[in-house]
């Protein structure tokens, strides 16, 4: 076993991998990890360059409470605990100095447990509740008491972690004695010490939406990133921890929405507290610094792509690690930039889908790969983007060829294929257009003989802001005249014979397929719609409002859904709901089937009682995929 001393004041760096993937959490000297045993019976530790690794704990041998596996963990940041996970809500606490192991709480699950930075409390959400877990008394203290369906406590509401894509909000202050949560559309700092709750008032008032806390380098002050009710207007508030006065600094304001990853990204910079935050107001979403007096500084970066993701900072070399789509606005490559002289380097731009986790010195990081053709594969790499070793490589073989098709009006996508397979029977697929590998029933399709075409329709991201913006008003219609040009692209290039061209999509992407058979000339014999959004009054409100302004229920609504409409619908039709759907409930199908009765619009139907959501999500499922493939075999001219 490597010595102790090696493993002092660890942070870690993770990425969500493939199955049967190791974890590797960095280890804050840059040079080893630790990650779970294959049989997850173990914690290792290993060494980035060479692979090399030793048994760090073996959980069977814990003291008090021995566990047969852990899913995930993650250390304190002293190394002198580390926090399990053998459950979905069951955690426990291990102490490396006496061998012990104990359950974080005994009175009830635990969700998004978060180490105050000097590792001797550990706050968690319960029943959109917040707790803070005292390690070094074993004592639990209550910090909020009002948690319910409606009211959510460093946690977000359903509806808005899906229009975000975030879970939770609360940040500990540098000093462990303060947490900063937010509360539905406000925000709260806990002092830990003094055991009080007091609200910061925001400069817009409390109709907000909160998308990011963050403490700053800088001692007592953290930033809050929030968007107006109507998301056209971004806005970041530095706040004093002392004085609770909440400054605005930094305001952007679209007339149409800003996106979600404009809206949760900042990073500070320890040498001189300045920030680095996205924004499109070019054109393409770039970073910009400025200082935390608002002032603009400079933009890091520019051209005709978007960056998608910023990792971090390495800042002994001055250099800022982000994801874009420079290598074309279908893939996604992994990029540094000097802070300060604008040199750049490429550590992974091969065609596809790029991403990587960081070591702590960013000295290494575990690049992911995949792309339309090719699974996901791992692969350490040292801070140059040199191939070190690989980690995983994914070699289904599904015998499908992905070739890129340049679509009428200029449009961008690709069309999968067996060898061979020609005048097949053809469905658009309505997703995001990204090259990277999903295995989901495109590829199935596929395998059955059938062309699967995907298009990157306006909406799609790496095209630039007004590429993506311009569904804003008509955000199903829009879309939908992009496949009706594809598919006749198609007809004309002798692909399809135009008699059995098909569509489908899921959720959201279920309004576009209604759009696209409502229209005059649509060449669609048949459209598949998964948990289909039919009134879009009845449907997560933050999300439709970003697309659709909700301050005016005018035409755009009414014209852009099912609802209302289905006497223009073209061609048999497939609807599919999960009947415990909690997200989009099964009564915005059944609205629509008594709609389609009434006005004698014939469709088939598949009902799955008892099932919620993930279900449909997933259109790999056995039962739900024959019953696609028979609506198209039983469909075709």
């Amino acid at each position: 076993m490597k010595k102790f001393g090696l493993f002092l004041s660890i942070m870690f760096c993770s990425i969500a991998l493939y199955a049967n993937v190791p974890v590797l959490i960095s280890l804050q000297d840059g040079k080893n990890y630790a990650r779970l045993s294959d049989n997850k019976a173990m914690l290792l530790s290993g060494d980035y360059k060479t692979g090399t690794e030793d048994t760090l704990l073996v959980f069977s041998s814990m003291r008090n409470i021995p566990l047969s596996s852990v899913e995930a963990f993650r250390f304190s940041p002293d190394y002198k605990r580390v926090l399990l996970r053998a459950g979905d809500k069951d955690y426990y606490v291990y102490q490396f100095a006496n061998n012990r192991c104990d359950k974080l709480s005994l009175k009830g699950g635990q969700n998004m447990p978060m180490f105050s930075p000097d590792g001797s409390m550990i706050a968690f959400e319960r029943d959109n509740n917040i707790f803070i877990k005292r390690l070094l008394y074993d004592t639990e203290v209550q910090v909020t008491t009002d948690g319910s369906h409606t009211i959510h406590n460093g946690v977000l509401s359903v509806q808005s972690a899906k229009a975000f894509g975030q879970t939770h909000q609360m940040a500990w202050s540098a000093d462990s004695k303060s947490l900063v949560y937010a509360k539905n559309n406000a925000v709260y700092m806990y002092h830990v010490h003094y055991k009080w709750n007091k609200n910061i008032v925001l400069p817009e008032g409390e109709n907000v939406h909160i998308t990011q806390i963050k403490w700053s380098f800088k001692e007592n002050v953290f930033a809050v990133m929030y968007l107006n009710d109507v998301q056209k207007k971004l806005s970041v508030a530095m706040v004093n921890s002392e004085t609770l006065i909440a400054k605005r600094v930094y305001t952007y304001t679209d007339n149409r929405f800003i996106s979600p990853d404009i809206a949760s990204t900042i990073l500070f910079f320890p040498e001189n507290d300045n920030f680095a935050i996205l924004s499109d107001k070019d054109g393409y979403t770039h970073a910009y610094v400025y200082t935390q007096a608002g002032i603009l500084k400079y933009q890091i970066g520019k051209g005709n792509f978007d960056v998608t993701k910023i990792y971090g900072y390495d800042a002994k070399n001055k250099l800022v690690y982000y994801q874009s789509t420079e290598n074309g606005p279908l893939n996604r490559g992994v990029y540094a930039i000097g802070l300060y002289d604008g040199k750049k380097r490429a550590l992974a731009q091969e065609d596809g889908t790029n991403d990587a986790s960081f070591s702590a010195n960013y000295g290494y990081f575990v690049r992911t790969y995949s792309s339309i053709q090719q699974p996901f594969v791992y692969t350490v790499c040292d801070s140059k983007g040199n191939d070190l070793r690989e980690l995983y490589r994914d070699t289904i073989n599904l015998g499908i060829q992905k070739e890129e098709y340049t679509f009428a009006n200029g449009l961008s996508g690709w069309i999968l294929r067996k060898p061979g397979v020609k005048n097949a029977p053809v469905i658009f697929d309505v997703t995001d257009a990204q090259n990277q590998w999903k295995q989901d029933v495109s590829y199935k399709l596929a395998e059955q003989g059938y062309v699967v075409a995907t298009v990157a329709a306006h909406g799609n991201l790496g095209y630039g802001k007004d590429y993506r913006k311009a569904i804003y008003g008509n955000i199903f219609k829009v879309p939908a005249l992009d496949y009706i040009a594809a598919a006749k692209t198609l007809i004309k290039d002798g692909v399809s014979d135009g008699k059995n061209l098909f569509i489908m999509g899921n959720r959201l992407a279920s309004g576009v397929v209604f759009a696209a058979m409502m229209q005059s000339d649509s060449p669609f014999a048949g459209g598949i719609v998964i948990s289909p959004v039919t009134d879009l009054l009845n449907y997560n409100p933050i999300r439709i409002t970003r697309y659709m302004d909700r301050n005016g229920v005018t035409a755009g609504y009414k014209t852009n859904q099912a609802i209302g409409n289905v006497k223009s619908i073209k061609g048999k039709l497939l609807l599919v709901h999960a009947m415990n759907d909690g997200d989009n409930p099964v009564e915005n199908t059944n609205k629509l089937v008594e709609e389609l009765v009434n006005n004698n619009v014939q469709f088939e139907m598949q009902l799955y009682p008892n099932r919620d959501e993930s279900f449909t999500a997933s259109l790999l499922q056995p039962h739900l995929f024959t019953r696609i493939l028979n609506f198209i075999k039983g469909n075709i001219k």
